[in-house]
């Protein structure tokens, strides 16, 4: 699955698993919903500079991270990711087309009228002071999202006057078993362990979830609700976390399931919560790939987990922070078992049988930790950001519940489509989450 170059300026290569479970996903759902493609990631970030001139800064970095990382202007083609080397009027084409100056008012006015994208975009909002980024799944994950903030504000702050594209080829994102130098087919040991963890999550779904009417109704709009706790808050939770030696992943989380138990659709009659957790693995990479430097690749996985709904905050916590803190952790094999595991899954995901199965109700869990881990506040003596947030495009599948902190507080995102579910509801969960942690964990703060 390496990059060939098959004319003077196009390269290509073979989806992995991953990648092809997003390109199946995003072209089934735009056949059905006139282009909209589930899984778009969608990020904004408020920032404040001291420049003259904006727009043609801005323009200038997202050039700058074209020829720094292409992979960030490939596109899909036939199940392969396609990138061509531009000349003058092609790179020219592409940044009119994916660099957009907004009149909207702000960054929420603009997602709502958004329309579906071919390639990476970018987006400014002059009268907020916003940069709005969105991507295909199959281009980039949620921590690549964060790291493509820093390498784009590196670039803001540390512009590459003279940029010639031509050798950027040899900087396109390669799969993360060719990074780790994993054979394409896999033993039979590792092949049937693969599948057996695919269809504990397969085989097992749906679980437990809250009401929704998703297959049954026609999609409405993309909604990413925020619920931000306060700093006291914050504070207090890390602090009861670290006393329990828990993780606060698994405490969020823990917390997740404990609400949707309790707003549980009644008529699904299920028992299990059934879910398949995003895991960022570029820790587990040698460099360049565990950097910035990759930000726009797809170098995680979804890992299948498991709890009965009567299990209390306790047990729940327990587990989780075992599940998180070791499930990659000393485990090699595990990153060369991912590799088939997704390939499994984005066959499986395929067939008219999986196809016809209930679409899960509960949102897919993404914690992306410590915003700060990735993106500075400040970069050189004139940018700072002032906040940011990770959401997704719900179009027809399942919801999404992003946590992360910054800037000293913790934030929830809550991604659903309105056609399925109602704002008020989404906020309830969120503020039952904050309610739950505040009682299981004794929290005690100002205001």
């Amino acid at each position: 699955m390496s990059w060939e170059k098959v004319s003077d300026v196009r390269w290509e290569r073979p989806v992995d698993g991953l990648e092809g479970y997003f390109v199946f996903m995003a072209g089934l759902t735009s056949d059905l919903c006139d282009g909209r493609e589930h899984y778009t990631l969608c990020s904004t970030l408020k920032f404040e500079t001291a420049s003259s001139d904006s727009t043609a800064a801005l323009k200038h970095a997202w050039k700058q991270i074209r020829y720094e990382q292409p992979y960030i202007a490939t596109i899909v083609d036939n199940m392969k990711k396609v990138y061509e080397v531009p000349d003058e009027k092609a790179l020219e084409q592409w940044l009119d087309s994916t660099f957009i100056v907004s009149s909207a008012a702000n960054s929420e006015e603009l997602y709502s009228s958004v329309t579906p994208i071919k390639q990476a975009t970018l987006y400014y909002v002059p009268n907020s002071s916003e940069l709005v980024f969105r991507a295909h799944h199959h281009t980039i994950d949620g921590v690549g999202v964060l790291l493509f903030w820093h390498s784009f504000l590196e670039a803001l702050s540390s512009p590459v006057k003279d940029i010639k594209f031509g050798d950027e080829t040899t900087r396109l994102a390669p799969t993360m078993e060719r990074v780790l130098g994993y054979p394409e087919k896999p033993s039979e040991e590792l092949s049937n362990k693969a599948t057996a963890l695919l269809w504990s999550w397969a085989g097992s779904i749906p679980g437990i979830g809250p009401v929704s009417k998703v297959g049954a109704v026609p999609s409405g709009k993309c909604q990413n609700s925020e619920f931000v706790f306060s700093k006291d808050v914050t504070t207090a939770l890390v602090a009861a976390c670290k006393e329990k030696d828990i993780s606060v992943s698994a405490a969020v989380h823990a917390a997740y399931i404990q609400a949707i138990v309790k707003y549980a659709d009644p008529s699904l009659k299920r028992s299990e919560y059934v879910t398949a957790t995003q895991f960022n693995l570029r820790p587990y990479l040698p460099e360049p790939y565990n950097s910035s430097k990759y930000a726009a690749s797809v170098f995680y996985t979804p890992l299948p987990y498991k709890a009965d709904h009567s299990m209390s905050f306790g047990d729940l916590t327990k587990s989780l922070t075992e599940y998180y803190r070791t499930s990659f952790k000393g485990k090699p094999e595990m990153l060369e078992v991912k590799g088939h595991f997704t390939r499994v899954l984005c066959a499986t995901v395929q067939t008219p049988e999986f196809l016809a199965n209930p679409v899960p109700k509960d949102a897919l869990v993404s914690s992306l930790g410590i915003v700060e881990r990735y993106v500075q506040r400040e970069y050189g003596s004139d940018i700072k950001v002032k906040d940011i947030k990770v959401g997704v495009d719900v179009v027809m599948g399942m919801s999404f519940f992003f946590f992360y902190t910054f800037q000293d507080t913790l934030r929830l995102v809550y991604a659903f489509n309105d056609g399925f579910e109602k704002a008020e509801d989404i906020q309830k969960y969120m503020e039952e989450v904050q309610a739950i942690l505040t009682q299981e964990l004794g929290l005690t703060y100002a205001g």
